[in-house]
């Protein structure tokens, strides 16, 4: 049991019925629970729906918490898939570590789900709709009513004489779940009575297979996985059958908390970068992602922003300095290693490569051209003009993540400072 519930209340038949066998449950329980409501400001009738909701968490003695968001849709943007963003990162919001969101989905809702991601193509994960329980914020979240048909929770709410909200947007069928829900679900009961029972037990077989899938990729990751966060080694993946390379890239893809690509962008990846030549460079990208490949790596990371390399920002190798569409840069201190702690406090620089800088690494006898201790390292290209450089004046310091200038690298025994950069894009 958690230490405590939240339930997500609109207001409307499902959270309704679920609001008051909450609080039924709670006297024989003793559980602890609050209702949350979201004010999308979409209908001339939210005020009146939020009171509503309000007045009867009072009536049961429930705390109640209300949050206003505009959900109003940017052009392109789905007004549903905008307003379900935004209400659950409202939720989000009130969630402390063990905590337990609920929400009032039942089968009907689960079989619409299904059909729409039909509709869209969707894969194993896809089709495996919506989990009794998932992750959520710093808790769960559960959805208590699944086993429960739209009709069984209407008995309910009948013969405990509940009133709710009805939102006459559940009417308009320009929507694609009320089109699925009032035109097509029904025309399917009538040739199909148990279609809501099947449609359900369909969603647990393809969560089930959605497991297996994931249990493969993570085998598959683990043989492809390079020691770089986010790069696979391109043989190695390029030995798998085909379904099996695009499970491993949409779980890897996942795994690193990317937007997941259509079929056709991930053929593109197949296509355009594991079988293009051995020493090309080839990107494909989609909305916020870059796949990248480089030295026989698959490399993934978020699209990279605009960025000037002439930038030039101050530094003194002491408070922790954000540079946009580049990363965080800190010092941590070390023994015999690292910058001269000296160099603290001064008037340093960080500036970008241009092409054509020198630096005397630490141990290596001369200078060399930047752009081949690059390439010695293995620094992809697109990461090369935003590596920031530590200058003091004209003279080059160090590089973050590469290598510190001989005469300023801190004396054997000596506490120095190491350069830490932890990148936008890595």
């Amino acid at each position: 049991m958690a230490k405590h519930y939240w339930l997500a209340f609109s207001g409307g038949l499902d959270s309704t019925v679920l609001l008051h066998a909450l609080t039924k449950l709670q006297l024989s329980q003793k559980i602890s629970f609050s209702a949350v409501h979201v004010h999308h400001g979409l209908s001339d009738k939210a005020d009146a729906w939020a009171s509503q909701c309000h007045q009867l968490c009072l009536q049961y003695n429930i705390p109640f918490q209300r949050f206003n968001v505009d959900a109003s849709p940017v052009t392109g943007e789905s007004p549903e898939a905008t307003a379900r963003q935004l209400r659950y990162e409202s939720l989000a919001t009130v969630m402390q570590p063990g905590d337990v969101l609920l929400t009032a989905h039942h089968q009907d809702d689960q079989a619409e789900t299904l059909l729409l991601q039909l509709m869209r193509g969707s894969g194993a994960p896809g089709l495996s709709a919506m989990p009794f329980e998932n992750d959520f914020a710093t808790g769960k979240l559960l959805r208590p009513l699944l086993e429960f048909s739209r009709s069984e929770l209407e008995d309910y709410a009948h013969n405990h004489q509940l009133n709710w909200v009805e939102d006459e947007s559940n009417q308009d069928t320009s929507f694609d779940r009320n089109f699925m829900r009032h035109d097509i679900l029904p025309l399917l009961l009538s040739r199909w009575p148990g279609v809501v029972n099947n449609l359900n037990r369909t969603a647990g077989h393809m969560a089930d297979a959605a497991l297996l899938l994931d249990e493969l990729a993570m085998q598959d990751l683990a043989q492809c996985k390079q020691t770089e966060k986010r790069s696979l080694n391109i043989d190695v993946l390029k030995n798998l059958h085909e379904p099996r390379q695009r499970n491993v890239l949409r779980f890897w893809l996942r795994s690193l908390g990317l937007n997941i690509p259509s079929h056709l962008q991930l053929q593109h990846v197949l296509n355009d970068v594991l079988a293009s030549r051995s020493d090309a460079i080839a990107c494909v990208s989609w909305p916020g992602v870059e796949v990248r490949k480089y030295r026989g790596q698959l490399f993934a990371l978020s699209a990279l922003s605009e960025h000037d390399v002439r930038r030039n920002v101050s530094w003194d190798l002491t408070n922790e300095l954000q540079i946009d569409g580049v990363g965080t840069l800190q010092v941590k201190q070390a023994t015999g290693t690292g910058l001269a702690i000296s160099l603290q406090h001064q008037k340093l620089n960080i500036t970008f490569r241009q092409g054509g800088e020198k630096i005397k690494p630490a141990n290596r006898g001369h200078h060399h051209d930047l752009k081949k201790l690059f390439q010695e390292a293995g620094v992809p290209p697109w990461e090369r003009d935003r590596t920031p450089i530590l200058y003091q004046g004209d003279e080059i310091l160090a590089v973050a993540g590469l290598c510190v200038c001989e005469t300023y690298q801190a004396e054997k025994d000596q506490p120095g400072l190491i350069l830490e950069w932890n990148s936008d894009f890595s």
